[in-house]
């Protein structure tokens, strides 16, 4: 048999044996090869498991010797679709065999008693012949023009769904989101990029950013370039926002950093059409994509949040810039997809107000509980605001020589004690303290409905903002010398 015959060169070749730390974590199981091979020689789609994390070499001599990388299996595996027999010889590969069918089956699916699933297929199956599998088997597919090439989305007898994982073109079965059910429009994720392609939704993803030195994970962010269709300001806080959200819940800061491709930065960049990576976005088909952590990606790409800028960007309504920030942003921090339809890391977006608690227990299974935090509670999408200036940050007449001051300023909102409330007043007194290593120059304060503006005091500060109906988002920042900035955000629900 075609799996035989791989075994038989990898244990000829003295690459059979465990070694530390050999592990594919499904999300049904943990397995560590080697394990008995599967001896279906219909199987087109192989595991192989490395000695190592698989790098640039390695996939340019997969791709010669015509295996094809499908999926990126976290941290030393691929999900490749080789030629009738393919030569494993010399890339340093421990295991090699086909998936489980139990392992192509979520764990969400447990208890799931409805009649709708997602049905996933790997990358390299015509679409002609995955639709014919589910209809052979009696199974009625439901058109959505929203899904990835990829998915259906099938509707049947849960005994016969589950039955697909016997079929080497399947890659994974999961439950339908609502809005997939009720064959709303719907828009993907891709899911995280790796150099060897995306992370497959059938694993568990990777650990995330390295601990800093002392504990927790310290990371920074910069703007490269932000949408038209949406204020700039605006368009700053919803995307700071969406880190504060993962922040709150979790041992990991985020602030600004002074340069784009900073070590242990996320960049952030809204762009069409092909923009300089390897994924192009073509039309509005895709929202955006994000790069994996370092590793398996290498700074300075590592962490990376792109944008389609021909997309109608939107706040609260729409594309909303927040909920898809939100899921990218995991994707930044090391996440993967979530099985779960609830969820934010769930594979198609939707309106998000704040994490759910499957959101909750991912990132802290990789960053751990918050050290000294309180976790507040979600916050809903403001209304989309009008368009206003810019604030502009205050520049020193003498601005300190490269390589000196870069600490940003600290600031605390100390009234309303809450991140978010409710008022039917039309103005709301904020005030709070900042510091820095220097001396804080100024405090300004931006609400996501429109106006700006220069709070009274520095060290010890305070503004009075005007609310419209709805949704006010109102982020504060604090200013030094040197133009590092610290920030803050309330939301306040006027009635």
């Amino acid at each position: 048999m075609r799996l035989l015959a791989i075994f038989g060169l990898l244990c000829a070749s003295g690459r059979g044996g465990l070694w530390a730390g050999d592990v594919i974590r499904f999300k049904t199981r943990d397995v560590h090869p080697p394990r008995t091979a599967r001896t279906d020689a219909a199987a087109t789609h192989l595991i192989l498991r490395f000695a190592s994390r698989p790098g640039p070499r390695l996939l340019a001599e997969l791709a010669q010797r015509g295996i094809r990388v499908l999926a990126y299996l976290p941290d030393s595996a691929l999900m490749v679709a080789p030629r009738a027999e393919p030569d494993l010889r010399g890339l340093g590969v421990t295991w090699a065999g086909a998936m489980d069918p139990a392992d192509k089956i979520s764990p969400a699916l447990a208890d799931e008693s409805g009649s709708v699933y997602l049905l996933m297929f790997h990358p390299d199956v015509p679409a002609e012949i995955a639709r014919n599998i589910v209809e052979s088997r009696g199974l009625q597919i439901l058109e959505n023009p929203g899904l990835l090439p990829s998915h259906l989305l099938i509707a049947g007898s849960r005994e016969k769904v589950l039955a697909l994982a016997v079929y080497d073109d399947v890659a994974y079965i999961m439950p339908a989101r609502t809005e997939l059910v009720l064959r709303k429009r719907v828009y993907a994720c891709p899911g995280p990029l790796t150099p060897a392609g995306t992370v497959a939704d059938y694993v568990l993803a990777g650990s995330g950013w390295p601990q800093d030195a002392g504990g927790g994970v310290s990371l920074q962010y910069f703007f490269e370039s932000v949408t038209p269709e949406l204020d700039p300001n605006t368009v700053r806080s919803e995307i700071e926002r969406a880190f504060a959200e993962w922040a709150r819940y979790t041992n990991l800061t985020l602030s600004p950093a002074k340069q784009a491709s900073a070590a242990r930065s996320i960049d952030i960049l809204f762009a069409s059409g092909a923009h300089g990576d390897a994924y192009p976005f073509v039309g509005t088909t895709v929202l955006a994509h994000t790069f994996y952590p370092a590793p398996p990606n290498s700074e300075p790409v590592a962490g990376d949040m792109h944008f389609n800028n021909a997309e109608a960007w939107k706040v609260g309504s729409g594309i909303d810039l927040f909920s898809v920030a939100l899921h990218e942003a995991g994707h930044a921090l090391g996440l993967g997809h979530s099985d779960n339809p609830e969820a934010v890391m769930y594979p198609y977006y939707k309106q998000a107000t704040g994490l759910t608690s499957d959101d909750i227990a991912a990132i802290q299974a990789l960053y751990g509980s918050p050290s000294s935090k309180t976790a507040a509670p979600p916050v809903t999408p403001p209304v989309a605001p009008p368009v206003t200036p810019p604030v502009t940050p205050p520049v020193s007449s003498t601005p300190p020589a490269t390589g000196q001051d870069t600490t940003p300023p600290s600031i605390a909102i100390t009234s309303p004690a809450s991140t978010i409330l409710s008022t039917t007043s039309a103005s709301i007194a904020i005030s709070g303290t900042a510091s820095d290593n220097v001396g804080v120059t100024s405090v300004q304060w931006t609400a996501s409905t429109g106006g700006s503006g220069t709070a009274t005091g520095t060290v010890n500060w305070s503004a009075q903002v005007p609310l419209l109906v709805g949704n006010n988002v109102i982020t504060v920042r604090a200013f030094d010398a040197a133009g590092n900035s610290g920030w803050r955000a309330v939301t306040v629900v006027r009635q």
